[in-house]
């Protein structure tokens, strides 16, 4: 069995000649001027945090500005001079799905049925049913092509088809809604395939937010207590569960394909759970990844870091986009 981890990196790399960019984190603030030069308009609770940071308002990332709100959120208190964005705004949630929601479901289906580009090769040669595609990304463009490849796709958490593809996506989606009046989540459909529609910006102004886990350090949604005391345990049970399924995977897999997944080392939780799911190996597997080459020794070495000193992985090139 093979499971393929796909990270920011693999949607980036198969947009990159496009007119639909796709960025990672570092490049979310430079993608979302190029998508809507009025953003600070739009969003001006975010444009607040970005100039708090001393940030270009064209140029900045993603984990230091949601950081800043996520740590203003829970050590307000103990700051003498309180700012109005200490609580997360919705308009973070509204700029995730403008940057990562419906553009990129469109795109997606875009792509050619072709093995002329790195996911498509991986998709039509490699994926096999048994298989599990680990999404770190919340747009949905792997799990979409996957199923215009012709593959079936099951909820790793759910798989009531034993011989699909499993689908994990422990960062969230911006398909799957969370209720804000209910606390309640909906991360795949009744039959357990996976949820591709992304939700809209006026879902969120309706009380419906996609269930998107943040770019920092402490990370609410994998810690019980804190679920509870919000009335939203459902967030934990969804999460945990698509860990559960990522560890399993990993304890059972004879092939990791990482494709443009970094490993950040903040993702502190993920090393102890990849680790984890190492230590439960009957025997170790063949380990390949997709870099930017000038980057693939640097990928090289977080990778043996996060899977506790492993053999160093194969390196199988760049991710390429369509020809």
């Amino acid at each position: 069995m093979k499971a393929f981890f796909i990270g920011a990196g693999a949607s980036c790399g198969t947009f990159q000649d496009s007119n639909t960019p796709v960025p990672v984190a570092i490049q979310f603030g430079q993608v979302l001027q190029k998508i809507d030069p009025n953003w600070t308009q739009r969003y001006p609770d975010i444009f607040k945090v970005v100039s708090h940071l001393g940030l270009p308002k064209d140029n900045w990332g993603l984990e230091p500005v949601w950081s800043c709100i996520d740590y203003y959120a829970k050590l307000q208190q103990v700051i003498p001079k309180k700012r109005d964005w200490s609580k997360e705004s919705p308009q973070l949630k509204k700029a995730l799905l403008h940057v990562y929601g419906r553009r990129c479901d469109d795109a997606a289906e875009q792509l050619p049925l072709t093995d002329s580009y790195t996911l498509g090769s991986l998709l039509k040669k490699e994926l096999t049913a048994g298989d599990i595609l680990i999404s770190f990304n919340y747009d949905t463009i792997v799990e979409r092509l996957a199923r215009r490849f012709g593959h079936e796709i099951q909820s790793g958490c759910v798989m009531q088809k034993k011989k699909a593809i499993a689908l994990a996506k422990p960062h969230g989606s911006t398909s799957w809604t969370l209720d804000l009046s209910t606390g309640r989540v909906t991360s795949a459909s009744g039959s357990g395939s996976p949820l591709l529609d992304s939700l809209g910006p006026e879902d969120v102004d309706h009380g419906r937010e996609p269930l998107l886990l943040g770019a920092v350090p402490i990370k609410s949604e994998l810690i019980r207590e804190v679920q509870i005391c919000t009335r939203s345990p459902d967030v934990f049970n969804t999460i945990q569960k698509q860990w559960k399924a990522v560890v399993k995977a990993i304890r059972d897999a004879d092939s990791l394909v990482i494709v443009g997944y970094s490993f950040p080392r903040e993702d502190q939780y993920g090393r102890f759970l990849i680790q984890e799911g190492m230590r439960l190996w009957n025997s170790m597997p063949t380990i390949e990844f997709y870099e930017l080459k000038d980057k693939a020794h640097e990928r090289a070495k977080e990778i043996m870091d996060a899977f506790g000193g492993v053999p160093e992985p194969t390196f199988r090139g760049e991710v390429v986009p369509p020809e």
